[in-house]
């Protein structure tokens, strides 16, 4: 880990950087609430962070192909467009917006100068008119697709824009530093999600009780309809995932009508539950998960699995909250490699099948850093105002498995855990 004084300069710029998004943050607040801009582009704050990172500008592109839903999100057009735009914040002055004469209309709310084009050979030329004398942007692309969650732009877009002689860079910070900053009002909202989604657990296990002590069958799909009704009723919409006996050892499984296991006497029960407030697009997503026992005295086995579980959780939580406390920066990849060093003492490495844990923002799974050195080598920094999930699984095939986690929030006066934090596995008849 770098400490402090060897990123003197780095981390200065860095919290330049910081000041920047908090004040352009509050006064975007400001000015949403009393104008209501359909953009959710703060300029001032990418301003910042293109004069750290030396680039020309931002280039975010959207339209009918595009499946690039930060830009979708950050720009936010009204209505549906159907034909390529670009909308490209430079590192001084003005946005300048790039669009189809027929959806100019789409972006009467979007703050920056328009450009209008006709046909394909307009595009270009437009292409080339809001790009004269940049040299550098920022795209959603990630070179080789190191982050395939970033990778949101096509190639042959990417081409048409060094075509015009210009470099393209991975906008991976600027995303980070807009999209996935959760501000007063996405820390409140995912709160809020968290208390939904706590009670939402409580409700389902009872439910599990209810059922078996009856004698009546429940299936994982039972259970994973009553969730959806439960968010519906609540005003949430996100996912759930109900697995019981040999399905707990599939990190992936989600039950369904055709397909979904009895749940019975003597097994485990792992719910898995992530939704965010209905009514905005600006709202955080939560994500929660509990391992039960359906009987009364936890068997050792599961136990000691648990434990194992719960240990690298807390110890991966332990590690970024006291490198946040001393200033120093933590990368994805580092945390995921504390949680699998964990795992890896208790002999169980080869059964951690997946990343430890992943951004949380607007998206269930966000567009900043992830906890993973697994399935990508995600060299991100975790940044203050950000959150992301901790949950490291071990996963028995054939058997069962589990996996615990707690949602994680870095505020200025430190790390926080805002989801409950399961101690120990739940027996449902003790």
């Amino acid at each position: 880990m770098q400490r402090l004084s060897k990123l003197k300069l780095p981390f200065l710029t860095f919290l330049v950087t910081m000041v920047v998004l908090v004040l352009g943050a509050k006064s975007s607040d400001w000015a949403y609430a009393q104008n209501k801009p359909a953009t959710r582009v703060d300029t001032d704050a990418v301003q910042g962070v293109l004069a750290v990172r030396s680039l020309d500008g931002w280039l975010l592109t959207g339209g009918k192909k595009s499946v690039n839903p930060i830009a979708a999100e950050l720009v936010h057009p009204e209505g549906r467009t159907t034909r390529q735009w670009f909308y490209f914040i430079p590192s001084f002055g003005q946005p300048i917006i790039l669009v189809h004469k027929s959806e100019m209309s789409a972006f009467d709310k979007v703050p920056g100068r328009k450009v209008q084009y006709t046909g394909f050979r307009d595009l270009r030329t437009g292409l080339s008119t809001i790009l004269k004398g940049v040299t550098t942007v920022a795209m959603e692309y990630a070179p080789k697709s190191g982050i395939a969650s970033l990778t949101r732009v096509d190639a042959g877009t990417i081409a048409m824009v060094r075509k015009v002689g210009v470099t393209v860079q991975s906008s991976a910070d600027l995303v980070q530093f807009t999209k996935s900053l959760w501000g007063p009002d996405g820390r409140l909202s995912h709160y809020v999600a968290v208390h939904h989604l706590s009670k939402i657990r409580e409700e389902a296990l009872a439910f599990v009780r209810e059922r078996i002590t009856a004698n009546a069958t429940v299936t994982e799909h039972n259970v994973q309809v009553f969730i959806a009704k439960a968010y519906r009723i609540r005003g949430i919409s996100g996912q759930s995932s109900v697995s019981t006996g040999k399905n707990t050892a599939k990190p992936s499984y989600k039950p369904s009508k055709r397909r979904s296991a009895k749940i019975k006497r003597d097994q485990l029960l792992v719910l898995h539950l992530s939704a965010s407030l209905d009514g905005d697009e600006r709202t955080m997503f939560a994500s929660i998960s509990w391992v039960a026992y359906v009987g009364s005295e936890v068997p050792e086995r599961y136990k000691k699995v648990f434990q194992v579980v719960a240990g690298a959780r807390d110890s991966t939580v332990s590690f970024i909250a006291d490198n946040v406390s001393r200033r120093h920066i933590v990368k994805g990849f580092e945390a995921d490699q504390k949680a699998r060093s964990e795992i890896n003492k208790a002999g169980l490495a080869s059964r951690f099948l997946h990343r430890t844990g992943h951004s949380l923002d607007s998206s269930l799974a966000g567009d900043g850093a992830n906890l993973d050195d697994y399935e990508t080598h995600d060299t991100r920094n975790l940044v203050m105002g950000a959150g992301f999930t901790v949950g490291p699984g071990i996963y028995n095939a054939g058997d069962f498995g589990m996996r615990s986690i707690v949602d994680v929030h870095i505020a200025r006066t430190g790390v926080e855990v805002t989801t409950p934090i399961q101690t120990e596995i739940t027996a449902l008849f003790r």
